[in-house]
């Protein structure tokens, strides 16, 4: 089975903001606010799809795959709500600033993007907590790792598209990014996302 985590920011960057006006300062400060909310409930989820690894590697009947796709289903519906809340304050951010603004619009479908492909990855996963026994699991299972599939392969292309988009957002706040804090690729299984803007400082 290959399942994704998300595309959700891992963490911040100390941004240090070297020539800019003031109005852009705040703005940078605006959009990094609702990004780095993210923060909460990606560490949830991935705890939740920690957990539900663990299950499923242990599983020995249909009943604890069942539990454990279950569990999975849960954890999905949850971020994918939080996504869904997180773009509504994304699209309600009032941005002066045209390229903030262009940068916002990108960001808000990159991560409802995001929550789409979780949906059928939770899609997929539902054949296997609907199987009613092992015969009708043997019989879901490539329609299931063909949907998650795709929702894996899509996955890691938005969290490329994010890396992209994050480092512009830096560069454009003026952010001084140490390398050693560049975004990762995303792993198998595990699509990391890309680093997130920190509210900027207006030194």
């Amino acid at each position: 089975m290959r399942l994704s985590r998300s595309i959700l920011p891992v963490g911040l960057v100390a941004l240090t903001l070297t020539s800019c006006g003031p109005s852009k300062v705040s703005q940078c400060n605006a959009f990094a606010d609702v990004i780095n909310q993210a923060q909460v409930f990606k560490d949830e989820f991935e705890t939740e799809i920690d957990s539900f690894t663990q299950q499923a590697q242990g599983a020995d009947s249909l009943g604890d795959i069942q539990t454990a796709a279950s569990q999975y289903i849960d954890a999905v519906e949850k971020v994918v709500v939080s996504i869904d809340g997180m773009v509504t304050s994304l699209n309600d951010l009032k941005l002066a600033d045209e390229e903030l603004s262009t940068y916002r619009d990108g960001y808000a479908d990159i991560i409802a993007g995001s929550a789409q492909e979780l949906n059928v990855a939770g899609e997929a996963m539902q054949l296997v907590a609907d199987a009613k026994s092992e015969t009708d699991l043997s019989n879901v299972l490539a329609e299931f790792q063909g949907k998650a599939d795709t929702a894996f392969t899509n996955l890691q292309t938005l969290s490329e598209d994010e890396a992209t988009l994050v480092n512009d957002i830096n560069t454009y706040c003026g952010a001084e990014v140490p390398a050693e804090e560049g975004a990762a690729p995303a792993e198998e299984g595990a699509a990391g996302g890309a680093e997130t803007p920190a509210a900027p400082t207006d030194e």
